[in-house]
């Protein structure tokens, strides 16, 4: 026998509100920081299975899926009356490694120090992920009718080649949503477009010889140094996006020699180009190419398509008007240079997506990594209106 809900009006938005308390999700969010899941290695499962048992005791309905030995995905859901499609709202379980510079606070600990909760995970992306599950906690207790359902799709793997979004995709288990929402940080301002991201190595070739008679060798290293100084002077050719700027080229890694006295033979370099969505990724592949002649071999590691959402979409609107509900201020959306799940997720369902997160973007990966407590509780209310919003 199904329980009577209640409608959606405002003042039941304002008492779901007053249950977003700060102690509670405080702790949710150092209980997330003090579970190690850094990737590499990738080892997300011991942290999947416990936001699995959160979310069933919360009263969602839960799947926990295990996948590549020591990883795992949970998508969970607030079943609805099914008059509407889904909101997923999605985040991830790995972080960066924690790095060599130390630290203020063990960056396991999920200290609190001037009003911040500092850790691992903090900003990138364990903060969004705790707003999330305390809006779902409340949401589901609080026996609200919702026309969709909503969504969470947590995910492994994020960080490096997004294969938890890709797993769910081809697993078809959020098929029905009709908009995403990803918490990754934003310092509660509204992103409605991300960069593409594509991966290329490249590999140089020569000739080994004794480091005193370089004459008899190919110096590899040489000719790779020479086409990455070229590639600054590679022109995309396009005109700066509104809300994304300019495509970007970077070098991330560069490999090559044996010994300091062995002309090296082979030298591979990593690179970065991160695309506008008006872009075609074969076309700067073939920018390099050109750059690199018969010298260089460019191999595609990975490609991650750009997002770009309508300003117009009515998801957009709700979400601009839910920030200004809680904050006070009406924010206009922008882009972001980092990608996300949406890049998966969005693009394969074909739905709108908008970024908001309670850490400040210049946190992701850093050292010291932290989220301010009152950011952290206004994201919890921000998404808590969104859901109510879009699936009442």
């Amino acid at each position: 026998m199904r329980v009577k809900q209640k409608p959606v009006n405002f003042m039941i938005e304002k008492d779901i509100l007053e249950k977003i308390d700060e102690e509670s999700t405080v702790k949710l969010l150092q209980k997330l920081i003090q579970t190690v899941s850094t990737n590499p290695p990738g080892e997300e499962i011991t942290l999947a299975t416990w936001v699995a048992d959160f979310l069933e005791k919360s009263g969602l309905d839960v799947e926990l899926l295990p996948f590549d030995g020591k990883r795992a995905n949970v998508v969970a859901r607030i079943k609805s009356l099914g008059e509407k499609n889904g909101l997923i709202f999605s985040a991830h379980f790995d972080t960066a490694p924690v790095g060599k510079i130390p630290w203020k606070f063990d960056p396991f600990s999920g200290t609190i120090y001037n009003n911040k909760i500092y850790g691992r995970g903090a900003a990138d992306m364990k903060g969004g992920m705790a707003a999330m599950l305390k809006a779902a906690e409340v949401l589901s207790k609080s026996g609200i009718e919702l026309k969709g359902d909503l969504i969470l799709a947590l995910t492994s793997g994020e960080t490096s080649n997004c294969i938890g979004a890709k797993k769910l995709i081809e697993q078809k288990n959020i098929s029905d949503a009709g908009a995403m929402l990803v918490s990754e940080p934003t310092g509660l301002n509204v992103y409605i477009a991300e960069k593409g991201a594509l991966w290329v190595r490249a590999k140089a070739f020569g000739k080994t010889a004794h480091g005193s008679m370089p004459q008899y060798g190919k110096n590899a290293i040489m000719t790779m140094a020479e086409f990455l100084t070229k590639l600054k002077k590679i022109d995309f050719k396009t005109r700066p996006h509104p809300l994304l700027g300019k495509p970007t080229l970077t070098v991330g890694t560069i490999n090559g020699g044996v010994a300091i006295n062995l002309i090296p033979d082979v030298c591979e370099a990593e690179i970065d180009i991160r695309l506008l969505p008006e872009q075609d990724q074969n076309e700067a592949l073939s920018k390099l190419k050109r750059v690199g002649g018969r010298r260089i071999q460019l191999e595609v590691i990975d490609f991650k398509k750009p997002v770009e959402t309508d300003p117009k979409d009515p998801f957009v609107k709700i979400a601009v008007d839910s920030v200004a509900s809680i904050i006070g201020k009406r924010l206009k959306p922008h882009g972001v240079s980092y990608f996300t799940d949406g890049t998966i997720i969005a693009n394969s369902l074909n739905i709108p997506m908008v970024i908001i997160g309670p850490a400040d973007t210049a946190m992701t990966h850093q050292p010291n990594e932290y989220v301010e407590i009152p950011k952290l509780i206004d994201a919890a209310k921000i998404f808590c209106l969104i859901a109510l919003r879009t699936l009442s």
